[in-house]
This record gives C-alpha cells, sequence and structure tokens, in this order.
C-alpha cells in the first residue's frame, strides 16, 4: 500500500541556506572575524546552519514513523532504509576523507587508526580533534547515529502509541521527553565540576534538534485533527513575523549570554542557552515551509533547489577548499579580508560541489533506486540532499 506523494520543495532552499552558512562561519574564524565584537559573534553563530539540518533530519526521516505511529502507516524496510542512507552520504564522504588525508600536509602520516576512524565515521566519538579539512564531519558523524537509532526509536513510538488511548498526545510527550533528556544531558556535560568533554560530543547532546524535527513531522502527520496542529499552522503563515523572530532570537544569541564567540568551552547555562536559541530558530525557518508551503516562494525556486541539491558535497568539501585558498592566496590565519575569503571559498566550494554532485553522488543514488524501485520515501538533510518527497510504503 501507497499514498500519494508530498512535495516539501522550499526544504531544499533551506538546505541551501544552511550550507551556506556553515562555509560563511568557518571563513569568519579564518579570516579572524569572531573577535570583532557582537557582529563578529554573528558570524560564528552562523553555525546554526547545523541546527536546520538536524530539523530537517528529524522532520523527513520522522514523518514515516509518526504517521506510523499516529496513523498506522507503513514504513519502509530496515534494510532498504539503510542501503540508502548508506549510500547517500558515503560516496562523497569517502571521498572527501581521502583527498583530506593525503593531500593535506598537516595530515600526512596518519595512522591505520585515524584512516578507519575517519572513514567509518566514529573518529568524531573517539578522539577530540578531527583532522585538518574535516573538522566539520562531527556533525555528519551525530547525524549517522541519529539514522541508526531512528528505526528503533520510531518502533518505540508505534508501541507506545498502540498502547495509549490517544496516540498523538503520548507520541507527542514522549518526543517531548526525548527531548528535555537533550537538554539536560548538554547540561551536565558542561558542568565546570565534571569538565565532561567526552558526552557533549555525543548524539543526546544534539538530541532536541531531531526531536524538534520529528515534533514537526506529528504536526504534519495529524493532518490538522489536533488543536495544536491547527493553531501552529495558522501562525506559521505569517512568515514575516516567524522570520522576524528568528532574527530576533539570533541577534539575542550572538551576545555574551550564549557563550563566547572563541574556542572556549561555554558554561552550563551558556550551552544550554545556545543551544535552545538554535532549536528555537531552526523551528521558526523550517515550520511554514512545511505547515504553510508556498510553491513559488524564493527557497521553492529551481536554483534555490539546485543549490540544496549539492549541499551536502558543499557540506564536505568545502573545509578542503578553504585550505587550498588560504595557501594558494597567500592569506594569513585571522587576519584576512573575510568578504574575499568567503566569495573565494564558496565559488570554488560550489563547483567542487557541482562535480561530486554529478560525478559521484547521483550515480550511487541511481544505483540505489535501479535495485530497490518505488521505496517511496526520502529525506532531506545535509546528508540526503536529492530530494524532498516523502510517501510512506509498504514493507516488501
Amino acid at each position: 500500500m501507497t499514498t500519494s506523494p508530498r512535495y516539501f520543495a522550499e526544504l531544499d532552499g533551506l538546505r541551501a541556506v544552511a550550507s551556506i552558512a556553515v562555509v560563511a562561519t568557518h571563513t569568519a574564524f579564518a579570516a579572524g572575524v569572531y573577535t570583532h565584537g557582537t557582529w563578529g559573534a554573528a558570524t560564528q553563530r552562523l553555525e546554526v546552519g547545523v541546527a536546520i539540518f538536524f530539523v530537517l533530519s528529524g522532520f523527513l526521516l520522522g514523518l514515516p514513523h509518526l504517521e506510523r505511529a499516529q496513523n498506522g502507516r507503513p514504513v519502509e524496510s530496515t534494510r532498504r532504509y539503510a542501503v540508502k542512507r548508506l549510500a547517500r552520504i558515503l560516496p562523497v564522504y569517502w571521498v572527501v576523507v581521502v583527498v583530506a588525508l593525503v593531500a593535506v600536509p598537516a595530515n600526512r602520516g596518519s595512522g591505520l587508526g585515524v584512516w578507519i576512524g575517519n572513514l567509518t565515521l566514529v573518529e568524531h566519538f573517539r578522539a577530540p580533534f578531527l583532522p585538518t579539512g574535516l573538522s566539520q564531519m562531527w556533525s555528519l558523524s551525530v547525524e549517522a547515529a541519529f539514522y541508526l537509532v531512528l528505526p528503533l526509536l520510531g518502533a518505540g513510538l508505534a508501541w507506545i502509541a498502540r498502547h495509549s488511548r490517544n496516540r498523538v498526545r503520548s507520541v507527542r510527550l514522549t518526543l517531548l521527553a526525548l527531548g528535555l533528556l537533550g537538554v539536560v544531558w548538554t547540561t551536565v556535560a558542561r558542568l565546570p565540576e565534571l569538565a565532561l568533554d567526552w558526552p557533549a560530543r555525543q548524539l543526546p547532546a544534539s538530541l532536541a534538534w531531531f526531536v524538534g524535527g520529528m515534533l514537526l513531522a506529528s504536526i504534519v502527520a495529524d493532518g490538522g485533527t489536533t488543536r495544536l496542529s491547527r493553531v501552529t499552522t495558522t501562525l506559521v503563515r505569517d512568515r514575516l513575523t516567524c522570520y522576524l523572530t528568528a532574527g530576533a532570537v539570533f541577534v539575542f544569541a550572538a551576545t555574551p549570554v550564549a557563550g563566547s564567540p572563541l574556542l572556549v568551552a561555554p558554561s552550563a547555562g551558556e550551552a544550554v542557552t545556545r543551544h535552545l536559541a538554535y532549536l528555537v530558530i531552526a523551528l521558526l525557518l523550517v515550520a511554514p515551509s512545511v505547515l504553510a508551503p508556498r510553491a513559488g516562494s524564493v527557497l521553492a525556486h529551481p536554483i534555490s533547489r539546485h543549490l540544496g541539491h549539492t549541499s551536502f558535497a558543499l557540506f564536505c568539501c568545502h573545509l578542503l577548499v578553504l585550505e587550498a585558498v588560504m595557501a594558494v592566496g597567500g592569506f594569513t590565519l585571522f587576519a584576512a579580508s573575510w568578504p574575499l575569503l568567503l566569495g573565494l571559498v564558496l565559488g570554488v566550494s560550489l563547483l567542487v560541489a557541482e562535480l561530486l554532485h554529478y560525478l559521484v553522488e547521483r550515480p550511487g543514488m541511481r544505483l540505489v533506486r535501479r535495485r530497490s524501485p518505488a521505496s517511496g520515501i526520502a529525506a532531506g538533510t545535509e546528508a540526503d540532499a536529492n530530494t524532498t518527497t516523502t510517501t510512506p510504503s509498504a514493507h516488501h
């Protein structure tokens, strides 16, 4: 059994925005802009792009599971899901990892453990630092961890729903509890008495962002049958207010209350403030596009969508491009022109991303589609930038 597909075209454009924000924050760091007062702190806070990616993952990957829990609809097989996830992220990722470990001087001589750890996406969980040109991949490791636990989480939500008198409410309360668990985890990990680093790098430290996306999926899944769904949809139709509020929260997050923009571990209060601010910003940006989509918006424009399609490759390659541009262009670390550096890195990275998309990503996805036809489910995340169509389908 299948249902007709639903399209969230604007989410491609949002992925493009998120990936460019990540490029902007990393080039700002290399240019030394972070120390330029509130403006500099704002460039560091562009890391909010990662939160946007995670909310998108929670929404698009979680939607079939929320529809299963709340409406009894089927989901694709775990095997097919796993094959698609691996085929989506590993080919481009492996290319970038090999280039980084072979071509970047600082990484030469990396041992077998470093190679295995990075190729299998576990290096972030076992080592405090990733190799030069790969430091952004921490979020991909966390994303992959979410991929692993999602089928179990979805099964758990379905079980809770089956044994509840109010399926939708029980599912949402469970998700809220998981989000709260993530906030508590982040708080404890940043307590000065404990000074823990390892827990702050694990999936629970980002769980609230994924859960935020899943709560949006819950609202979409109920089809407007609950008061929360109707009220939320009505509110987010006012896009201008949503975007202005997101901007105000972003400015708030750029103040010292959310911690230093430098490489200084935030206090528990600062970490939670920044974490929740990013969640609010991401939800305010994503919610209008999934609850009150507009086919003619800038985010749904073909150019925006194409940039979204190549966003994963852009995300993966841009730090290697930054290393090359800094070296070839003779830029001085922490004393460069940020607009010039950003323009060069973004321009070259977009070209490299196009090549990776057409030569690596698309062939891999075509192969998967030929071997697993008509699965009907697709996810739009930094690691899944090919489509924003989602259709629940039965197991085969």
